[in-house]
């Protein structure tokens, strides 16, 4: 079952029937991760922040890198959608064998209440998405990261829950002219039956120029652009360019375009990260659309020895 992520999400939540339980099917409000996604300055089979390893298994602690990272992230959309989550992740290097990757995230919808014959609230209705994921990626050569992850989603619409399995594949490459290149699945159902209407392909590429003189220190700049599709809709389009100063400070701007009963929408993204140390913060921002306010993403990835 689609669940609707434009104007309106809570009401059309609360009004939906209970859906038949069916073998394979995708699991039960699998699209509230669009939101998340939508808050991604970086095309996802490029992602490096906290939660990367949620939107490409090729994520790799490199060898420069401390052996242990952690990352958490908040995701907050407007009061009108009432949707909110979070994602924990864990990497560990593993010595020949490459990088170890777990991750935890969940989005739910709150507000959703239950009434009869009064509009007095009896009770919530619950509704959210869960996803559990464990992950090893390898680099293969000094340029090339390859993984796989094998995740659990789990759904719940009211009384009805529904579960779903998928296993996942990404492939990153990065040239020494700066040109990368990578493509991701994510929630991909092996067994290609009903659950693959949760599936989503990503292919990326990107181009970042040599260390140049800026402003006192040096400066790095980036453009990039990615492709998202997803079974039953239109391909998403998503181009972004980002500054780096000097290692410690990196911001982005983008837009997305996506189409969605036949209307083609753009968005605003927008990203700002900070590193001190073995920290990074980050924000991510999604502009909105229709009137509805920005959706935000709140990030913190940390190195640990």
């Amino acid at each position: 079952m689609r669940i609707p992520l434009g104007p309106g999400l809570a009401v059309a939540l609360a009004a939906l029937a209970t859906p038949p339980a069916a073998s394979g099917q995708a699991a039960i409000a699998s699209d509230l991760w669009r939101v998340a996604e939508g808050t991604l300055i970086v095309p996802a089979a490029l992602a490096d922040d906290g939660s990367a390893a949620l939107w490409t298994p090729a994520t790799a602690l490199g060898e420069g890198e401390t052996p242990l990272r952690v990352g958490v992230e908040a995701i907050h959309a407007p009061a009108d959608v009432g949707l909110s989550g979070g994602i924990a992740t864990l990497a560990v290097r593993l010595g020949f064998l490459g990088t170890l990757n777990a991750v935890y995230g969940r989005m739910g919808v709150d507000g959703l209440v239950r009434t009869e014959t009064s509009p007095e609230s009896i009770g919530d209705i619950p509704v959210y998405a869960e996803v559990i994921s464990l992950g090893v990626a390898k680099r293969v050569t000094p340029g090339f990261v390859a993984g796989v992850a094998i995740r659990s989603m789990n759904g719940q619409l009211d009384v009805e829950s529904r579960s779903q399995f998928g296993v996942d594949m990404g492939l990153r490459y990065t040239s020494q002219t700066h040109f990368a290149i990578a493509f991701a699945t994510r929630f991909f159902d092996p067994t290609l039956r009903q659950a693959e209407a949760a599936a989503s392909f990503n292919l990326a590429a990107a181009y970042q120029s040599a260390s140049l003189p800026m402003w006192g220190t040096s400066g790095v700049v980036a453009v990039r652009y990615g492709a998202t599709l997803t079974q039953g809709e239109g391909v998403q389009h998503l181009f972004s360019a980002g500054l780096a100063l000097g290692g410690v400070m990196e911001t982005d701007v983008g837009t997305s375009r996506e189409v969605t009963a036949g209307v083609a929408v753009w968005r605003s993204r927008f990203g700002l990260s900070l590193r001190a140390g073995r920290y990074r913060v980050y924000l991510g921002r999604d502009g909105g659309v229709n009137g509805f306010g920005a959706t935000y993403r709140f990030g913190l990835a940390a190195g640990l020895k």
